[in-house]
């Protein structure tokens, strides 16, 4: 037998006086009936309906004590039972009397609930709740706005609710409703009314109907585990109640019931059906019956979770390993005002679940919708659910917008996890983590790919924009890993792409659309944190931002941040010069948003603009420059360079960080934990529009572009990882128009010569071409053609047209260059003898083998002189001349001298330095020369992996590589090797150089040949 401790009755609340028929005030909040002796594992609560109490309403007639407090325990020993009180009065005979809504009796009923479970630690433990009348209407809000809150003690209200018993809760309605009303209004001397109360009761009210819907969209929106799921029963009044002319079924059978529920009558009237005598009462044995049950269901799913955790603490503390390396490599910290997006979180939770291991393969979910209505955010709250929940699952973070954020973050990825090769700056940094991550004892892994809102780099296809107007299509879905044991989640504005990333499959697209009022009030009371807030304003301001969560969030930063009231803040809107925001709207249409969404979104930005450049013109300045750049990753770098351009020197580095914390506090920018900046899509767009209704724009614009030519490296292998980091925001800046004068002019030009020769380095040689030739133009016009930089430029330029075969106009170019060096620099200056080897190497490609052969001995020798045996130019004539002799059929010379050039270029450059890999094919051609199949094959392939790594696999040389070892395989009898190689080379080459290129037709030549060959049946 248990010994019941009962509470002391001396700490029980005393009743107040009564001044009326209706108690003037009453007990309210939580209150313990009862606690297990031992550890209670599971929470019982009580919640009394209209004119209630949280005692009486539980107690029956002559009884002493509520029977929750003196029966139940003797049915549910280990269960701690309590109960929650509040004023839900429909009419006082004294002023004072509650006003609150629904709504409100949630939030204290789910924070009360919240804190006295937070204070004694039992958050995990489950919960039954027992609602009388109202009291399930007001149970059912609190869960569904627990459901909402990214805060753990709030939310975990709604996940460990086992179990609901309503009682005569008017899901549908009530004829009390109209008794009611008629009450109030015939009662003259009621000081105060609760219209509100009673209107909720009404069937055809809208806030019952919300209730309804979106508590059924919750409980059906559980994991479809059944242990998870809400239990529920509903039972039901059977006879009529009794008061002052009305005799009727007060919530009828049908409004007291919910689809799929329990449903059981009790013999009481509406009143009575809460009031139990007796442990043989009919209605205490059905309405504990199923208290016992769902205790009894309940029990193993509590100590199953708490054993989790002792295990879990048991086997770190002996030093044990728990899970495999995991990591959460993300940039953003958990946003704690988020809330609401129940339907799609529960969707995410379920689509990509990481409780079921029976999977055949990868699963992958798509987020579209437009820019700005929270794809994002909702991905950072579903990974920070997963971190919580599932500890030993992977999280990583991939920016996808461009190319170059692609690479940044996994190389970001490689570091923190250590996988090895990633400091070694000649690496594939995509294809390691790419492999890394398809390991099996890698353990389990989400990626987000965020932004992947173009085509063209995920898939090659060409679709130049004003972003990115060069079209650098590297193909990136090559890169993702495909494994069993790793989910992907994406985010795309463009439901095609999402289609495609998902491999196709439509049940993977989530749409994202405009938050639900009820949630965009939520997300703004959220935001405004304590500041008094009236219902009807925060209701009008969400519809006039309509429901936009990135409006709602710098609407709210606003109203803080200059301790404005909504009021005031919806004067300010109404305001507004509507021919201008019409202008600052028109870009909106372009990326597909309505025209009154755009002008009610440029109306609150607009209003921060303005704000923001009267308090603090450096964090306008800032905003304004940013707005020409790449939106995302935006350094401090970038922005301490604007800085020093200023001429006013008290701006300090502290003046800086604070300015950006202003944007930070307006939701302009997003700080990253690097401490980069990222401005959303369509804050740049306004911020654009804002400025090109200004003098100010070209001002911003020349800025912008300074800015990034003085921090752009030259486009040297040994820069290659940094240029790549700035090349989205170099990009950016060069599409801008802006007036070719004076130091725009230089930096200009400095900018795509940088570029230019970055593209050169990565065999984009079309690409550098077109920015090379811009280049040339501004140093022609504005320094001469004699100039030092122009004749440079030019010396870039003889190269793109190199590397495109392009070798009669390459000639004409390096002579020029070459005479007009001689004359300012000399014949044996540095910069004159490469002028001589490049003039020699189109000869060498012309087939003028004695004219290159005398040039590049003159550079060869001369340099020596100059530079000294081992200056990386010396090895390069060195190589140059050993190609001309083994063209010229002296292989045994050429040879000696590539040998030669080879092991020097391994000790001084290093054995995966692109000049190195060059020496190693050149060799390779000398060995298949003469003969030496094997050799060949095995130099080749040494150097084909290592330029994969270092330049990528769709470089032109590594796919000049790639065509060399398909000739040594196929001259060593391995014809379908051989073939299938070739037939990877063509396709990459089609893709890379054009179909029309003649390294592309060499290649289908070679395959046609091959290919008959086999036909025939004939060898090599």
């Amino acid at each position: 037998m248990w010994k019941l401790f009962l509470p002391d009755k001396k700490r029980d609340l005393v009743s107040p006086p009564l001044s009326g028929p209706i108690e003037a005030a009453f007990p309210s909040g939580i209150k313990q009936f009862y606690e297990s002796p031992g550890t209670s594992d599971v929470d019982v609560v009580f919640i009394h309906g209209l004119d209630g109490n949280r005692e009486k309403t539980w107690t029956a007639k002559g009884a002493d004590e509520p029977w929750p407090k003196t029966l139940l325990p003797l049915e549910l020993p280990s269960a701690r039972i309590l109960t929650f009180g509040y004023d839900a009065y429909a009419a006082k005979w004294e002023k004072g009397g509650s006003q609150n809504r629904i709504r409100d009796h949630a939030w204290n009923l789910l924070t009360a609930l919240a804190s006295c479970r937070e204070s004694d630690d039992t958050q995990r433990r489950p919960i039954i709740f027992v609602c009388h009348s109202l009291g399930g209407l007001v149970c059912k809000d609190a869960l569904i706005v627990s459901k909402m809150q990214s805060d753990s003690h709030l939310h975990d209200v709604y996940e460990k609710t086992h179990a609901i018993a309503f009682m005569g809760t008017p899901h549908h309605g009530s004829e009390l409703a109209i008794w009611a009303e008629r009450l109030l209004k015939s009662v003259n001397v009621v000081q105060r009314r609760n219209t509100d109360i009673v209107g909720v009761l009404n069937e055809k009210s809208e806030v019952l109907e919300r209730i309804q819907e979106e508590f059924l969209t919750i409980i059906w929106g559980k994991e479809k585990d059944v242990s998870k799921q809400i239990q529920i029963t509903c039972f039901h009044e059977e006879l009529p109640t009794s008061i002052k002319g009305f005799n009727k079924i007060v919530v009828s059978k049908e409004s007291a019931a919910l689809p799929g529920s329990i449903k059981i009558g009790i013999h009481r009237d509406h009143t009575q059906m809460t009031k139990f005598s007796d442990q043989e009462d009919p209605g205490f044995k059905a309405v504990c019956g199923e208290l016992r049950r769902w205790a009894t269901s309940a029990k193993p799913l509590y100590m199953n979770e708490r054993w989790g955790e002792v295990e879990i603490a048991l086997r770190l503390k002996e030093g044990m390993e728990t899970f495999p390396q995991v990591k959460f490599v993300v940039p953003y910290l958990k946003n704690e005002k988020f809330v609401g997006r129940t339907e799609i979180l529960d969707q995410l939770k379920s689509r990509l679940s990481f409780s079921d291991d029976n999977h055949a393969s990868q699963r992958r979910v798509s987020l579209f919708g437009l820019g700005g209505v929270g794809k994002t955010q909702i991905a950072l709250a579903y990974i920070h659910w997963v971190k919580e929940t599932h500890p030993e699952v992977s999280v990583i973070w991939v920016h996808a917008s461009n190319p170059e954020r692609f690479h940044q973050s996994f190389s970001r990825i490689a570091e923190e996890f250590q996988i090895p090769g990633y400091e070694d700056p000649k690496s594939n940094v995509l294809v390691l983590v790419q492999k890394w991550l398809e390991k099996k004892d890698c353990g389990k892994w989400l990626m987000v790919l965020d932004n992947a809102d173009d085509a063209e780099p995920f898939f090659g296809e060409p679709s130049p924009t004003e972003s990115n107007p060069l079209n650098t299509s590297t193909n990136l879905v090559q890169y993702l890993p495909e494994c069993t044991h790793g989910t992907l989640l994406i985010t795309t504005r463009n439901k095609q792409i999402g289609v495609k990333l998902a491999s196709g499959d439509g049940s993977s697209m989530l749409q994202v659309q405009e938050m639900k009022a009820s949630e965009s009030e939520s997300l703004l009371k959220n935001s405004l944190a304590n500041l008094a807030a009236n219902e009807e304003e925060v209701r009008t301001l969400s519809s006039r931002l309509e429901q936009l969560p990135l409006a709602l969030a710098q609407a709210a930063s606003f109203i803080l941040e200059y301790s404005m009231s909504i009021g005031e803040y919806l004067e300010l809107l109404s305001e507004g010069d509507q021919a201008l925001i019409d202008l600052l709207s028109q870009e909106f249409e372009t990326i597909a948003r309505d025209r009154e969404r755009s002008r009610a979104v440029a109306n609150t930005w607009m209003i921060s603009f303005q704000q923001i450049k009267k308090q603090n013109p450096l964090a306008s300045e800032l905003l304004s420059m940013m707005s020409f750049l790449d939106r995302q990753d935006i350094t401090f770098e970038i922005l301490q360079e604007y800085n020093r351009q200023q001429q006013d020197g008290s701006r300090r580095n502290i003046e800086l960080k604070r300015s950006i914390g202003i944007l930070k506090n307006f939701s302009l920018v997003t700080e990253q934990k690097n401490g980069s900046l990222d401005m959303h899509r369509l804050v740049q767009l306004v911020t654009r529009n804002w400025l090109d209704k200004t003098e100010a724009s070209d001002w911003f614009r020349r800025k912008a572009l300074v800015c990034i030519s003085n921090i752009y490296p030259f486009g040297e292998f040994k820069n290659r990882e940094l240029c790549r980091a700035y090349l989205a925001h170099a990009l950016a800046v060069l599409g801008l128009h802006v007036a070719n004068k004076d130091e725009e002019a230089t930096s200009k030009a400095r900018l795509l010569r940088c570029v230019g020769e970055h593209f050169l380095r990565e065999g984009q040689h079309i690409h550098a071409e077109e920015i090379i030739r811009e280049a040339l133009e501004i140093r022609m016009s504005s320094l001469g053609e004699n100039h030092k930089d122009t004749i440079e430029t030019m010396q870039h330029l003889t190269e793109a047209l190199y590397y495109q075969r392009r070798f009669k106009e390459a000639e004409k170019l390096a002579l020029q260059v070459l005479e007009a060096r001689k004359t300012s620099l000399g014949e044996t200056h540095p910069d004159t003898l490469e002028s001589i080897s490049n003039l020699a190497a189109t000869f060498y490609e012309q087939g003028r083998y004695e004219e290159a052969e005398k040039l590049e001995i003159q550079a060869l020798e001369a340099s020596k002189i100059t530079l000294g045996q081992t200056h990386p130019n010396v090895l390069h004539f060195m190589a140059n001349l050993s190609a001309t002799f083994h063209s010229q059929g002296r292989i045994e010379e050429a040879e000696k001298l590539g040998l030669q050039a080879l092991e020097a270029r391994k000790t001084f450059l290093g054995e995966n330095h692109p000049n190195t890999l060059e020496s190693m094919t050149n060799l390779v051609a000398i060995f298949y020369e003469q003969e030496r199949y094997e050799e060949a094959k095995n130099l080749e392939t040494q150097a084909l992996e290592a330029s994969k790594i270092t330049l990528g696999e769709a470089h032109p040389d590594t796919l000049t590589r790639m065509s060399s070892l398909g000739y040594a395989l196929h001259a060593l009898g391995h014809l379908d090797a051989a073939l299938d190689l070739m037939a990877t080379c063509l396709d990459n080459r089609k893709r890379v150089l054009g179909e029309d290129h003649a390294d592309t037709l060499h290649s289908v030549k070679t395959l046609q040949d091959w290919a008959m060959e086999r036909t025939n049946g004939s060898t090599p």
